[in-house]
């Protein structure tokens, strides 16, 4: 009785959990460089950040200016980054000035403040040219 109880009771908890992550919204924290969006609540499968990304990038390029378009040789393409957010923005990592340019931190020169870095956390990228079409990455 006590193992169909707690199996019960993992089933309930896990279907709960994953129901929270399904309906739980994006939240876009910020953006930076014109390229670099900061999210919450991004979405696990790779079908469902695409199917974000498709349903709200006129959103995104309305309210933040993002994708910003380069033009090279009379064609237009841009990249995209999506970055996790995590525990918010912190300031440079101390010591020698090469620690600055580590795989571990993305800083922003967008930001006045001493706290204007992130622990690099890529969760997606986007980028269209004329190439090589749209194309996803994910990390």
């Amino acid at each position: 009785m006590n193992k169909r109880l707690m199996t019960g009771i993992i089933a309930v908890a896990s279907c709960g959990y994953l129901l929270w992550q399904y309906f739980t919204p994006v939240e876009i924290v910020a953006v930076h460089d014109g390229n670099t969006i900061l999210v919450k609540h991004f979405p696990y499968m790779k079908s469902r950040q695409i199917a974000w990304w498709e349903a709200n990038k006129n959103m995104i390029e309305l309210k933040y200016g993002v994708p910003k378009y380069t033009v090279y040789k009379g064609y237009k393409f841009y990249d995209v980054y999506i970055q996790d957010f995590g525990k918010g923005y912190r300031t440079e990592p101390e010591g020698d000035s090469l620690m600055f340019y580590t795989e571990e931190v993305l800083c922003f020169d967008d930001i006045a403040i001493k706290a204007r870095c992130i622990d690099k956390a890529p969760l997606m990228s986007i980028s269209d040219s004329k190439n090589t079409g749209l194309k996803y990455h994910f990390d």
